[in-house]
């Protein structure tokens, strides 16, 4: 027996909108905490920096730390709410294909920032909300709607006013040809990733997802620094609590980020994800004394209303 909704009543009608709207603000709440999650990584990557460790160390300790942290919350679930570890294999499959994919992404952004400011790397890497509406569209099914299409432009143009690359160049900063391949390459793979936890994610627990992918990313980086000789030997106290750290905020933002995109897809997703330049900016405002200026300013109340807007959407 089929249904629409002009056959319900009008009150259960404003029930079943306001459950909607409800579900669509708690995606895109998990989503910008994920990325709030994310942003504070960089920040404390910098201190790992300053402490001795180098980019394979900082790697390998953030996916073994988040790998260990989400088997953790496995076990520390009652028996009755723990997601079923037994998956077929094409769902397997696409949670190692996940993993993989981190691996270029997080390897892609370290090598850019190593060549490249990290405003003009930030830039350049969150081109890839652009790239997620628009292998959604082509391979997905997802409609572009007027709304999508706004949201979309208002926060890629608060990305650029929040990072604010002109005033970085400014100062003297030269851009690596080979840096900008890096960070392009690194939101290639990001837009992937989005696209295929939305389909892979798609009715399956997200701590399912985080349980195979994060071990496989963790694999490939453990894997490289032990072939390569093992970490620097005078990382200070500070830098393994940084890289701890770095560990502990990605298996939380991992986890959260598949929950939002398994609530409001993969192209909502990716323009909510444009909040962590700004969270990184404030960020280094308050713990690096990095200068706050009226153009960030400008492009966190744009991504603000690109957020808001979205909301809205069908």
């Amino acid at each position: 027996m089929e249904c629409n909704l002009e056959s319900i009543s009008p009150p259960y009608q404003a029930t079943l909108h306001a459950a909607s709207r409800r579900a669509v603000w708690l995606g895109i709440g998990t989503v910008m905490l994920a990325s709030v999650g994310y942003g504070a990584q960089g920040i404390l990557a910098k201190f790992a920096y300053a402490g001795g460790a180098d980019v394979p160390t900082v790697l390998a300790v953030r996916f073994g730390v988040a790998s260990m942290l989400v088997w953790g919350l496995l076990f520390a679930l009652p028996r009755d709410r723990r997601p079923a570890l037994r998956q077929s294999i094409g769902t397997t499959l696409g949670f190692g294909a996940l993993g993989l994919l981190f691996v270029t992404n997080a390897l892609f952004y370290f090598l850019s920032l190593a060549l490249l400011p990290a405003s003009t790397a930030a830039v350049l890497v969150f081109v890839f909300p652009a790239l997620v509406v628009l292998w959604s569209v082509l391979f997905v099914g997802e409609k572009l709607t007027r709304l999508k299409v706004g949201a979309l432009g208002l926060a890629l143009l608060g990305c650029v006013l929040t990072v604010d690359p002109v005033a970085a160049l400014a100062i003297g900063a030269s851009v690596s040809w080979l840096g900008v391949l890096w960070a392009l390459g690194s939101a290639l793979s990001n837009s992937w990733y989005v696209v295929l936890a939305g389909i892979v994610g798609r009715g399956k627990s997200p701590l399912a997802a985080a349980l195979y992918s994060l071990p496989v990313t963790a694999a490939c980086f453990c894997g490289y620094l032990a072939l390569s000789g093992g970490y620097p030997s005078g990382i200070t106290t500070a830098g393994w609590l940084s890289c701890l750290g770095v560990g502990l905020l990605a298996g939380i933002s991992v986890y959260l980020y598949l929950i939002g995109v398994a609530r409001i897809g993969a192209s909502r997703t990716a323009v909510v994800a444009t909040t962590e330049p700004a969270t990184a900016v404030i960020l280094g405002a308050l713990l690096l004394a990095e200068p706050i200026t009226a153009v960030k300013l400008a492009g966190g109340a744009c991504i603000a209303a690109a957020v808001v807007l979205l909301s809205h959407s069908r």
